[in-house]
């Protein structure tokens, strides 16, 4: 045989499968050891798909500028150009510190109110209120912690408080407020509203429409009613469901997603009939207040007005709605509760109801001298009262049944929950 013909030897049959199976071996062990690699680096870098808020924040630690700043392990927000947006059950949170737990603040005045007739935060009419408020949220024990808020005179240039309470919630201190830089900061809302603290003369302190803190309570016994913006400390362990801290996305911590109107949060956002409300009660039905204005109207034409805006809702789908006229003055010692309910399909909101401050410049269902025949609206965020002759505009309340299915959205603001049949006119209420 020559010698090309030995080169050119045909391999027998078992000799390419003997070549095919290493090849198949060393693809596997390649596979093999990819995989372990690729397992391995991602157990030693602890790769989490659900991280806490807190893990989230202390990434972001900042040593200049605006954004997150650690002192002694407290981190608190400062400055004014800061993603610190959380959405929690329907309502819009800045985030002010991380410690024992994270604390939070309305993004907006909830309510307005005087802060009482008594001095201190306990015994104040704030922190009746406040209580309420917390009832709104549903299993909150399973979101929040109580704290220490401070219930004593301060210096709020040396500040030190004597005296606190234990609670679920509170208020926004002096020394928050001035940490996280004052006018210049996220804090300022360019609207009144209280803090926690007082002065040695038992005057309370207040950051008025420029962001400036001032301390004044009453003078002659007229009183002033300042905007509330409730503060509570959540969880450390909460897992970030989606967001970035941003306005358009904020962090979320719990799930909102509900096919029955019944089941959703107060504070969320619906779409009924083509038109904007956002959510205040949710027993016994669900009770919406508009977002928007009707035209502006005179008190004493209110019950015709109410009447006339009946025919634009679609009958068995509404139920009554408890509502009182109440009075709100030094005679009553600005008692906005009251207990002479009566019921309508429609009425209006009165003082120190909840997110009343959403908009301005329109009546409440509020005395404040019966004599004088003045009545109560609002604008930038504060208290007036007017002649029933005059005109403001109007916010309805009404209510609806607990069978509402929810068409689609997710209950913000900018995605309300669709429900009703905006083109259904047949079924008017005419009651």
């Amino acid at each position: 045989m020559s010698e090309e013909n030995k080169n050119n030897k045909k391999l027998y049959l078992w000799e390419k499968i003997f070549i095919k199976m290493n090849i198949l071996i060393i693809i596997l062990i390649t596979f093999f050891y990819a995989y372990r690699t690729v397992y391995y680096y991602r157990k030693m870098n602890v790769i989490k798909d659900n991280i806490t808020l807190k893990e989230k924040l202390l990434k972001e630690v900042v040593y200049q500028d605006d954004g997150l700043y650690e002192d002694n392990n407290y981190y608190y927000f400062k400055g004014s150009d800061i993603d610190n947006y959380i959405l929690f059950q329907g309502r819009l949170f800045r985030i002010i510190s991380v410690d024992k737990g994270i604390k939070v603040i309305e993004d907006n005045n909830n309510t307005n109110l005087i802060w009482s007739i008594n001095t201190n935060f306990n015994d104040s009419l704030i922190n009746k209120w406040l209580n309420n408020y917390l009832n709104t949220f549903k299993d909150y024990d399973k979101y929040l912690i109580k704290t220490d808020w401070c219930n004593s005179n301060v210096d709020i240039n040396n500040y030190q408080c004597n005296e606190t309470i234990n609670s679920y919630i509170g208020l926004l201190n002096t020394k928050e407020y001035l940490q996280a830089g004052g006018k210049n900061s996220y804090l300022n809302n360019e609207a009144y509203y209280w803090t926690i603290n007082y002065d040695n003369n038992n005057q309370v302190y207040f950051i008025n429409n420029e962001g400036s803190i001032n301390n004044i309570i009453n003078q002659d016994n007229n009183y002033f009613s300042y905007g509330v913006r409730p503060v509570l400390v959540l969880k450390n362990d909460l897992v970030i469901v989606s967001g970035d801290g941003t306005i358009d996305t904020p962090y979320i911590i719990d799930n909102n997603e509900h096919t029955l109107l019944k089941d959703s949060y107060i504070g969320e956002y619906v779409e009924y009939l083509g038109k904007g409300y956002r959510i205040i009660d949710n027993h016994d039905g669900t009770t919406l207040m508009s977002v928007d204005l009707y035209d502006e109207i005179k008190y004493s034409d209110l019950a015709k007005t109410e009447t006339n805006l009946l025919k634009d809702f679609n009958k068995g789908e509404l139920v009554k709605v408890d509502y009182c006229l109440s009075t709100y003055n030094f005679d009553n010692k600005y008692d906005y509760l009251c207990t002479n309910n009566t019921s309508n399909y429609i009425t209006i909101p009165k003082v120190g109801d909840i997110f009343i401050s959403d908009t301005n410049n329109y009546w409440l269902n509020t005395i404040q001298n019966k004599n004088l025949n003045l009545y109560y609206a609002i604008d930038n965020n504060l208290y007036y009262g007017d002649l029933t002759s005059n005109k403001h505009g109007i916010k309805i309340i009404i209510k609806l049944k607990d069978d509402i299915v929810i068409n689609s959205g997710n209950g913000t603001s900018d995605s309300p929950y669709v429900i009703g049949d905006s083109n259904e006119e047949e079924n008017a209420l005419t009651d």
